[in-house]
């Protein structure tokens, strides 16, 4: 298989590698290992290596930027930005998608495949504190966070099945259903994907590492809709939005 070469992804970040191998290896899925006919050449040990610096590092920023937080707002704040979605959009704002290496057996989209891109994030810094050594990876991380989180706050935990049911039956007086679209991955990194359906309407999918992350990412996905055809009417309930959303969309009502 051939892959694009990570020396322009490196070279956008002012890294000249010593071993250019572990970036590679920080952008592989273990989908390849079956092509390759290797073994845990993937991004996997250099994901556990990530993640525990992303994690000092954000404690750290975190306690140094909040000293108005008592301990538990501190790990409610350092949990928003480690969570999957968090690093997933870190990965895909460093441009490290358009690397990834995936093998045959891999479906899907590397673009919203959170769990992947999250592993992802976490490998590449791996990989970086293995080859360029602690301090330039933690001022990396840093650099990659320090802004987002000294401007935060904490947000109250979301349950998007619960708002999108409180919607729905305000106006209809009906609870939506989930469908399961697919099931992927090896027993230790499965990937599931949820549809949120009304009325035999699809009005969202998700996915997630559980059965349960999927489906609240489907139901976030249709409030998201529901918020975008009417932004304009932002300052009304979320009841009123949905009346008026299916109002405008008869075809979803039958």
């Amino acid at each position: 298989m051939n892959f694009p070469s990570v020396e322009p992804l490196l070279s956008s970040f002012g890294i000249t590698p010593k071993d250019v191998s572990l970036y590679e290896m920080a952008l592989t899925h273990s989908s390849v290992n079956g092509s390759a006919n290797t073994n845990h050449h993937d991004y996997e040990r250099l994901e556990f290596l990530g993640d525990s610096l992303v994690g000092l590092v954000v404690g750290e920023l975190c306690f140094l930027y909040h000293p108005e937080m008592e301990e538990g707002d501190l790990s409610k704040l350092k949990a928003q930005f480690i969570q999957t979605d968090s690093e997933a959009s870190y990965g895909l704002a460093l441009g490290l998608d358009e690397y990834v290496r995936v093998g045959p057996s891999f479906k899907g989209d590397v673009k919203i495949n959170h769990p992947l891109l999250e592993d992802v994030f976490e490998a590449f810094i791996g990989a970086m504190f293995l080859d360029q050594g602690k301090e330039k990876a933690y001022e990396f991380v840093r650099n990659v966070y320090e802004k987002d989180v000294a401007g935060a706050v904490v947000e109250e935990k979301k349950n998007p099945i619960g708002e999108l049911n409180e919607a729905v039956q305000a106006d209809l007086a009906k609870p939506v259903s989930f469908h399961e679209i697919s099931e992927e991955g090896p027993s230790n990194e499965r990937y599931y994907v949820f549809s949120v359906v009304f009325d035999g309407n699809e009005y969202g999918r998700g996915g997630g590492k559980s059965k349960d992350a999927a489906k609240a990412a489907a139901a976030s996905e249709a409030l998201k809709k529901l918020a975008h055809h009417n932004e304009e009417l932002s300052d009304l309930s979320k009841e009123d939005l949905f009346s008026l959303f299916l109002n405008a969309n008869p075809e979803w009502r039958k």
